[in-house]
């Protein structure tokens, strides 16, 4: 869906106090329509991205071969712009092979961190699983913070909504 060209003009045109008094379904509309624009953005910036490929990549590996690298960032004159392609790295590793290589320097009698960045993970659906006392040893490293809100709009259909998680401590269903 192509969002009319002025959605985010008609979004920028208010005043936080109007927003706020907007009738919902009028928000709503804004909202599903700044979501149209910004898919649309979304899929016409990777489009662009993969012409501007098409066009000047075969260039940019050539370049890249001839510094002798697979990755990285080439820059080359064309038309009378500065052409910048960017082929990032990204680098995996196993995680159990890790484990045994960091095993294998302890054995070896070195310190693991002065190699690697070594962090621990605990899965919060795991942490609620475990036993008082494994939760408890843990307890003193857990912090709880809590994240950005965020905030949708449903639309009731023939005046059924779906109950919200909470209903039952308000005593009324919404």
């Amino acid at each position: 869906m192509i969002p009319e060209p002025d959605a985010l003009d008609e979004v920028g045109n208010f005043v936080m106090a109007e927003l706020e008094n907007l009738p919902l379904p009028d928000f709503d509309r804004l909202i599903q329509r700044v979501a149209a624009a910004e898919d649309s953005v979304r899929h016409y910036k990777l489009f662009l991205q993969g012409v501007l490929h098409s066009r000047f990549g075969e260039r940019a590996h050539q370049l890249r071969q001839e510094a002798g690298k697979n990755t990285g960032t080439v820059r080359f004159a064309e038309d009378g712009f500065t052409v910048i392609a960017d082929l990032p790295k990204k680098v995996e590793y196993d995680q159990r092979k890790l484990k045994d290589a960091v095993e294998a320097l302890r054995k070896w009698g070195e310190d693991p961190e002065h190699y690697v960045g070594i962090e621990v993970k605990v899965s919060e659906t795991k942490y609620g699983a475990w036993p008082p006392a494994v939760r408890q040893l843990f307890e003193p490293a857990r912090t709880l913070k809590a994240g950005k809100p965020t905030y949708k709009l449903e639309r009731v259909t023939d005046g059924v909504g779906q109950e919200a998680a909470n209903d039952s401590h308000f005593g009324e269903n919404v």
